[in-house]
């Protein structure tokens, strides 16, 4: 612009001077109109890629929201079910102290049913045979049964009881239960 202004000022023959003058007006405005253009063109294009970084950006978002949906989910998911886990696993251990002294209080009257035979034996030796390495008699097995049904009750549950399967099981006891109950059996079907 100062070129311009330098110019017109030492001009000797202005209409020569104006033409050219004219002439690099004409260029000047054909290159700010071109320039001008590619700016418009390159702003249009910023624009459009501003636009579609921010529809990029929403489903990001929105992505991004449903994921921590569904972790947050996975996390409840994942919450329930431990505690669950966790109730059974104290249940469970609860179960097993329960089962430990239903054991206990088992073994407990076997060894005061034991004793009270073994006393019962000493005062009555004429009504009890003798034990063969401390063993119970096998008739103790089935005091009380006075009826055929009763009997087969009774050898049912002590055959739950004693079978050699089940954790305190007794083969010799088992032994002895089966031979009571033969010898019962026989006194019911001779009557």
């Amino acid at each position: 612009m100062v070129e311009f202004d330098e110019e017109l000022l030492n001009t000797d023959a202005p209409e020569e001077n104006i033409k050219k003058i004219k002439i690099w007006l004409f260029q000047e405005q054909v290159r700010i109109q071109a320039q001008s253009d590619e700016l418009q063109d390159m702003k249009r294009e910023l624009q459009d890629l501003k636009r579609s970084l921010d529809r990029e950006k929403s489903i990001l978002e929105i992505r991004e929201k449903n994921l921590k949906k569904r972790y947050d989910d996975n996390e409840l998911f994942i919450a329930r079910k431990k505690k669950i886990i966790e109730d059974a696993y104290q249940q469970l251990a609860l179960d097993r102290k329960a089962l430990e002294c239903e054991r206990l209080n088992f073994e407990h009257e076997k060894g005061k049913y034991r004793r009270q035979k073994m006393s019962d034996m000493r005062n009555n030796a004429n009504t009890y045979q003798q034990y063969e390495a401390g063993a119970l008699d096998g008739t103790s097995f089935f005091r009380g049964v006075d009826n055929e049904l009763a009997l087969r009750k009774r050898y049912k549950e002590l055959l739950k009881i004693f079978h050699p399967d089940n954790k305190c099981g007794d083969t010799k006891t088992l032994i002895r239960i089966q031979a009571e109950y033969e010898s019962i059996k026989k006194q019911y079907y001779e009557a």
